[in-house]
Parts: C-alpha cells; structure tokens; sequence
C-alpha cells in the first residue's frame, strides 16, 4: 500500500498530525508513506524522519501557473497512490479537489460541519465526522483509527524528534555558560489570514514576562522570526529582569533552544507547539482560537484567557471559517486580559513548577 499523508498548512498542524502519522508507520509496517507539505519548513522538519519514504511541497501562496500545477499533479499521478488522507484541519477546496486529480482511489477527509458544498467534500471517497470535543491530536489519531478499522483511542501519543545532537550543540555555544535558568518567550504568531490578531500586546508580555522571570530567578530569552523583530524589542523594552532577543534560526535550532528553557510564555503559534511538543511547560495566551481544540498538548500547560461571551470564535465546529460576527473584536479577550489576571492564572502552574 502506497499512501499519501495531506499536512495542513501550519507547523504546529504538522506536530499535531505527528502521532497519528506515528500510529499509521506502526500499524502499516509495510506500506509506503508520502509526506505532502504546504511550507519548506515543514519539509525541513520532515528531512531525514524515518517515517516518511518521501515528501513532496507544494506551496499555495506562491504562484505555480497552470504549467506548473499541471506538472505536480502529473508527479503525484505517476506516484500511483492507493489512498490519500486529508487531516485535520484541511476544510478547502484544494484538499479534496487535489486527491481527485492526482487519480488516488481511495481519498480519506473530514466532514466538516460548514462548507460541505464548497469544499468539494462530495469528491471525497471516505467522510469521517468531525468530534468538536477532541483535541486535533486526537481528532487525527480517531482519523487514522478510521482508516486502519481499529481503535486507537489509547495508544500512545509520540512526537518527532525535532532537534539532533548537533543543534543541542549549537544551541549550548549560542547560549553561553551561563548558571540562571531560562524563559522561553515568543510575543508572535503567524500574521496570515489575519491571524495577528492572536498577539496579547508586547507591553502585556513584557510586564508578565518580568514576574515570572523573577520567580523563576530567570533569563529571558526573547523569540520570533524576520517580521516579529518589533515585537521582540517592545517586550524588552517592558522588562526589567535580564533578557536578550535571539535573532530568528532554522526551526531544529530554535527547538534545541527551547528545550534549554524552564518554561515558555507565548501566543497560540507554532513556537508554542515547537516548546510542548519537545516536552518544556507552556504557558499560552488565546483570545479568539480554541485551546481546548488546539492548545499545548500534554498535562503539563497553562492556558491563560478572558473568559467572554462569543469566545473563543473560531473551534473545531466552524473549521474553514474565518469570518468575525458583526460587531465583534477578534481582539477584545486578548485586549481585556490584564497581566494581573493572567498571572492569577498561571499560580498553580508555577506552584509546580517551583515547589516550596
């Protein structure tokens, strides 16, 4: 069996679909499996996994031309696939319309709660439905449960390894010899789609940044990529404990970084799943996206949030969605929450982490 595995677009996508990825190379030891990714760095992330015999990108905000297209699709057709699985959470046209060109028999999606018509759903061979009570961890591994026709509801959940002995290495000469523990901190997020308005303001992060870094007895350690270079100056600016911005790295390198931190403060972004996924704690603010849907995986996070009517807006119920009800502020919880409520928050988190 030849299968090929539809990554959504985003590198925390990527982590998230991981386990069930894991599950499908444990439960098809024969069957070959192909990547399809949406983004160069998450072809980085893949490189050199033994999970995957192949990986092909195709990038959609780059322009291919009808030329160009026509010869990918061609690719993928000469691949002969037997299956192709679309996963969580892919609710476009492109997700099932591609499958359909490449000749794959059997294409496995989701049946989204909206966009059932203009997604192109009905080109779709296998619908599995959407659970809006999972977490997309677990909403990919009930997906692979559907394919293989077993439950795999309580196997365990394994993650790539995201960084080598080398980036540890570079990671520990970037950082110096110093004795203070450090704080991961990332006050971004991915700007596309209108997605910036993810971002508690940098002076926010700064303030709570402060107290922990001084509960801690911390260095903070500030990060984010090319276009986040305001924000990372703002929060320093904001803070009075020992900081330093760390210019953006390849993402193997920012993930041996942070598995040098004690703890990690961000908005929902990829660095967020970069951290939890590589076992550090998670502190994570949201305001308009879903944390019970998509929030730092495992038991040992802190989701921070307003609590307010009509938030979180966008969860696995209207996956493909981006519209804002009228007259609502995607940024107002974010807006609201003070650093003294979010620092109320994260109290038994902390207790945790620094016992008396």
């Amino acid at each position: 069996m030849k299968v090929l595995c539809i990554c959504p677009i985003g590198i925390g996508n990527y982590l998230l679909c991981y386990p069930a990825w894991s599950l499908l190379r444990n439960n098809l030891p024969g069957a070959q499996m192909h990547l399809l990714a949406l983004r160069k760095p998450i072809l980085d992330l893949a490189a050199g996994d033994p999970l995957w015999d192949r990986a092909h990108l195709i990038e959609p905000t780059r322009k291919q031309g009808t030329a160009g297209m026509a010869s990918f699709i061609g690719k993928l057709r000469s691949e002969r696939f037997d299956a192709s699985m679309s996963f969580f959470p892919s609710n476009t046209w492109q997700y099932n319309l591609l499958p359909f060109l490449a000749g794959i028999g059997r294409r496995c999606a989701f049946s989204y709660c909206l966009k059932r018509g203009s997604s192109l759903s009905w080109l779709t061979t296998d619908l599995l439905p959407v659970d809006v009570t999972l977490h997309d961890v677990q909403q990919n591994i009930m997906f692979a449960g559907r394919f293989l026709n077993r439950d795999l509801s309580g196997a365990p959940v394994v993650f790539p390894q995201l960084c080598s002995e080398a980036d540890r290495h570079s990671a520990r000469a970037l950082l110096g010899s110093g004795t203070r523990p450090y704080l991961a901190i990332h006050p971004g997020s991915s700007a596309e789609h209108g997605m910036e308005v993810k971002r508690w303001p940098p002076e926010r992060f700064g303030e709570l940044a402060d107290r922990i870094a001084e509960r801690l007895d911390a260095e903070a350690l500030i990060f984010g990529g090319p276009d986040e270079a305001r924000l990372k100056l703002a929060v320093a600016a904001a803070m009075k404990q020992p900081c330093r911005i760390i210019e953006p790295q390849k993402l193997t390198l920012t993930a041996a970084l942070l598995r040098k931190c004690t703890l990690c403060l961000c908005n929902d972004s990829g660095i967020m799943h970069l951290a939890a996924c590589s076992g550090v704690p998670v502190a994570a603010l949201f305001g308009p996206t879903d944390e019970r849907r998509n929030g730092p995986y495992g038991p040992n996070h802190c989701s921070i949030r307003k609590t307010m009517e009509g938030f979180p807006l966008w969860t696995a119920a209207n996956v493909g969605v981006r519209a804002v009800p009228a007259g609502i502020d995607p940024r107002k919880s974010l807006m609201e929450l003070t650093v003294d409520e979010a620092w109320k928050q994260m109290g038994n988190f902390l207790q945790r982490l620094t016992p008396v």
